[in-house]
C-alpha cells in the first residue's frame, strides 16, 4: 500500500501539470487535485508498514509540486484570484491532513492495543495447551520428571516423586540440595560430580545410574537423564530431565545372568560328565579289583584304596556341578524330615569336632516332603561341614525342621516360588559369620573364602541347585561374629506311604544265574561291566549299540534284565532302545546306567516313574545290589 500511495502522488501531479500546461486554467486540474483527499485517507487506513511516517509526509505534501508549477507559470491578471484559490485549497487540504492524521493516530493505538490483546490471548492459549500437555505427560509417565532452574536453584517435580519415591513435592524444599540428599551416600559424590562436569564442560546431555533412597529408606536403582539448556552466551540456565526406576529391570537382568550361568555350567558339565564318569567307572572298578587281589599286601591295598577314593572324589565334583546346574537326576520319595535328621545324627557327630555341641530339633507333626533322600542327606552334610569350618574354636550347631506357611508377602524374590505349605530345614551355627557381600555370592559355583586346597566352592552351590530342582528355595542369614543360618524350604506334600525298596543284605556280594544283556558303547566300560557281572554268576551277552542289541533279541535270545547306557551314538539312545526292546519282550526288567542322563529318562529334574538308574561311577557292591533289586522288584 505504501508503494501504491507513492504512485498516486506522482501520477496525480504529472497529469495535473499536463492539464494545466494545456489549458493554463485551474478548473481543469480540480478533478485531479481533489483525489489527494481520498489518497490521504487511503494511506492512513491501509498502510501499516515500517515506512508509514515517511510515505505519510510525502502524501501530505502531495499537491505541492502542482501548486508550485502553477504559481511559477501563472499569468499576472488572474494571479491574485488564482493565488487565493490555491491558498484556500492548501489550507483546507493541510487541515484535512491534520484531522485525518490525528484520527488515524488514535486509531492505530487502538488497533495496536487490540492486536496486542489478541496476541496475548493467543499466547496464553498456547501456553495453557503447552502446560496441560506437560501436566498430562507428567501424569501419563511412570518416570519422575523434573525441571531445575540453575539461576534460582529451584526445582519442580511431577507427582511421581510422591507415588514412587514417597516424597511430597509440595512439602519438599524446591532446590537441588533436596535431590542430592536422596542419592545414596555411596553414589552421591560420583553422581554430583558427573552432573557438574557436564554443566561446566559445555555439555548438553547427562546420564547417570545410581541408588535413590526413598522416603521409607528403600534403595531403588534409577537411571537419570537430563538436558542442559543454555542462553545465547552459552551459560547454563536450566536442566530438564527424567528419572526412571529400573530396580525390577536390574533384578530381571540378574536372574538372566544367573540362568545363563546355570546353562553354561550345565552344558560344560554335561559335556564332560558322560565320558569322565565312564573313565571313573573303570578306575573305581579296577581299584576295587586291585584291593581284593592284594588283600594280604597292606601297602598295595592302601594304594588301591587311595586310587578309589580319588576317583570317587572326582565323581562327587561332577555330581555337585550337575546339582548346581539342576541337571542331576533325582529319584524323589516321600520322607519324614524328622526321621532323616535323626538318622543322620550319628554321621554328623563323626563329621564335626568334639568341641562343637550338637542339637537336633524336629518339631512335632512336621509335614512330609518329596525329595531325593540321598541328595537331601548330602545337602545337610555339606551345610554341617561349612558350619564346622566356621567354628574352629568350637561352638554350637543346631539342626532343625519345622512347618512354615508362606503367604504372598512372605515370598522371596525367587522365580517359581509359590505361596503355600513348606517344611523348613535349617542348619545354624554361632561361628564367625559372613559379611553381606560374601553372603550374596555364597551360592555361586567355585566361590569360596577358604584357603586354596581346603574347599572347592561347590558345597553350597550343590545345595542351592538341589533345593531349586526340588521346587524349593534356600536362603542364608549371616552376620559377622554372630554366626550363620542356612534355611532350606521344601514344599510339603500329603501323607503317603511309598513302596519301600527291597531290603538287600549288604554283608556280601549277591549274584545269580539270570540272563543279562549289557548294552554299552564304550568298549572298556562294557568289558569291565561284563567281567564284574560274570564274576557274580550271571549269564551275560553284550552289544555296543541299541541296533546290535535288537539284532540279538530278534535272533531268538530272551533275557531277564537289560543293563543299558542312556547316552549312546548311532541315532538311538538308551530310552529309545528300551522302548523297542519292550515291544519284543514286554516283561523285561530294565536298569539304566549313565554318567549324564540328559532328558532321555529325566524330566523336570526327576527320573520318570518306574525307571531304575545306576549312576556312574559305581562300585562293584552298588552294581550287585542294584541288579538284584531290579530283578526282584
Amino acid at each position: 500500500t505504501g508503494s501504491l500511495s507513492i504512485f498516486f502522488v506522482v501520477y496525480l501531479n504529472v497529469v495535473a501539470i499536463l492539464a494545466y500546461r494545456a489549458s493554463e486554467e485551474i478548473v481543469p486540474i480540480i478533478p485531479y487535485i481533489t483525489w489527494f483527499f481520498p489518497l490521504v485517507v487511503f494511506h492512513q487506513f491501509t498502510n501499516f508498514d515500517f515506512h508509514k511516517r515517511v510515505i505519510g509526509l510525502l502524501v501530505s505534501l502531495g499537491p505541492v509540486p502542482i501548486v508550485a508549477f502553477m504559481l511559477a507559470y501563472m499569468k499576472a491578471p488572474r494571479a491574485v484570484e488564482d493565488v487565493g484559490a490555491i491558498a484556500s485549497f492548501l489550507v483546507s487540504f493541510f487541515a484535512f491532513v491534520l484531522f485525518v492524521g490525528f484520527y488515524a493516530r488514535h486509531r492505530d493505538e487502538e488497533v495496536l492495543r487490540a492486536a496486542m490483546a489478541e496476541e496475548a490471548e493467543r499466547s496464553a492459549a498456547v501456553l495453557r495447551v503447552s502446560e496441560e500437555r506437560f501436566r498430562l505427560l507428567g501424569l501419563a509417565t511412570n518416570d519422575l520428571v523434573w525441571d531445575a532452574d540453575l539461576k534460582s536453584g529451584r526445582t519442580w517435580w511431577n507427582d511421581q516423586l510422591l507415588d514412587t519415591y514417597g516424597y511430597d513435592p509440595n512439602e519438599t524444599e524446591p532446590d537441588l540440595s533436596a535431590w542430592e540428599s536422596w542419592i545414596h551416600p555411596d553414589d552421591r559424590d560420583r553422581v554430583v560430580e558427573s552432573l557438574q562436569s557436564v554443566i561446566e564442560g559445555g555439555g548438553i546431555n547427562w546420564t547417570s545410574e545410581y541408588l535413590f533412597v526413598c522416603a521409607d529408606g528403600r534403595p531403588l536403582d534409577v537411571v537419570a537423564r537430563g538436558l542442559v539448556l543454555r542462553d545465547d552466551s552459552g551459560q547454563p540456565v536450566r536442566i530438564i530431565g527424567s528419572t526412571t526406576d529400573v530396580t525390577e529391570l536390574r533384578a530381571l537382568e540378574k536372574k538372566l545372568r544367573h540362568a545363563q550361568k546355570l546353562e553354561a555350567v550345565g552344558q560344560l558339565t554335561g559335556g564332560i560328565a558322560h565320558d569322565f564318569n565312564n573313565l571313573l567307572t573303570i578306575i573305581v572298578g579296577s581299584a576295587e579289583a586291585l584291593a581284593d587281589t592284594h588283600a594280604d599286601d597292606p601297602k598295595a591295598r592302601r594304594l588301591a584304596e587311595v586310587t578309589m577314593q580319588a576317583a570317587e572324589r572326582g565323581a562327587n565334583l561332577t555330581s555337585q556341578l550337575l546339582s548346581f546346574a539342576r541337571r542331576q537326576a533325582l529319584a524323589p520319595t516321600h520322607l519324614a524330615p524328622g526321621k532323616v535328621l535323626t538318622g543322620l545324627e550319628g554321621l554328623i557327630s563323626r563329621t564335626i569336632n568334639e568341641d562343637i555341641e550338637i542339637e537336633i530339633r524336629a518339631a512335632a507333626g512336621v509335614w512330609p516332603i518329596e525329595v531325593d533322600p540321598g541328595q537331601l542327606e548330602n545337602a545337610i552334610l555339606n551345610l554341617v561341614i561349612n558350619a564346622r569350618d566356621a567354628m574352629p574354636d568350637g561352638g554350637r550347631l543346631t539342626i532343625g525342621a519345622s512347618n512354615v506357611t508362606l503367604m504372598a508377602d512372605d515370598l522371596p524374590s525367587v522365580e517359581g516360588i509359590k505361596e503355600g505349605r513348606y517344611v523348613m530345614i535349617s542348619v545354624t551355627d554361632n561361628g564367625c559369620g559372613m559379611p553381606s557381600d560374601v553372603t550374596e555370592r555364597a551360592f555361586e559355583p567355585f566361590f569360596t573364602t577358604k584357603e586354596t586346597g581346603k574347599g572347592s566352592g561347590l558345597g553350597l552351590s550343590m545345595v542351592y541347585g538341589f533345593v531349586q530342582q526340588s521346587n524349593g528355595h534356600a536362603r542364608i542369614y549371616s552376620e559377622p561374629g554372630e554366626g550363620t543360618s542356612v534355611k532350606l524350604y521344601f514344599p510339603a506334600v500329603d501323607m503317603r506311604e511309598d513302596q519301600e525298596s527291597a531290603t538287600v543284605n549288604n554283608a556280601g556280594l549277591i549274584g545269580g544265574t539270570e540272563r543279562i544283556l549289557v548294552v554299552e558303547d564304550d568298549d572298556m566300560v562294557r568289558r569291565h561291566v561284563v567281567a564284574q557281572l560274570g564274576s557274580l554268576g550271571y549269564n551275560i551277552k553284550e552289544a555296543a549299540s541299541g541296533a546290535a542289541a535288537l539284532k540279538i533279541m530278534d535272533g531268538g535270545s530272551t533275557f531277564d534284565l537289560l543293563f543299558t547306557d542312556v547316552v549312546m551314538p548311532g541315532g538311538m539312545n538308551g530310552r529309545q532302545f528300551v522302548d523297542a526292546a519292550l515291544l519284543r519282550q514286554p516283561e523285561l526288567n530294565v536298569l539304566f546306567t549313565s554318567g549324564y542322563t540328559e532328558d532321555a529318562i529325566v524330566h523336570q529334574g526327576r527320573l520318570d516313574p518306574g525307571v531304575h538308574l545306576l549312576s556312574k561311577p559305581y562300585r562293584r557292591t552298588d552294581l550287585a545290589l542294584k541288579v538284584r533289586h531290579v530283578l526282584e522288584a
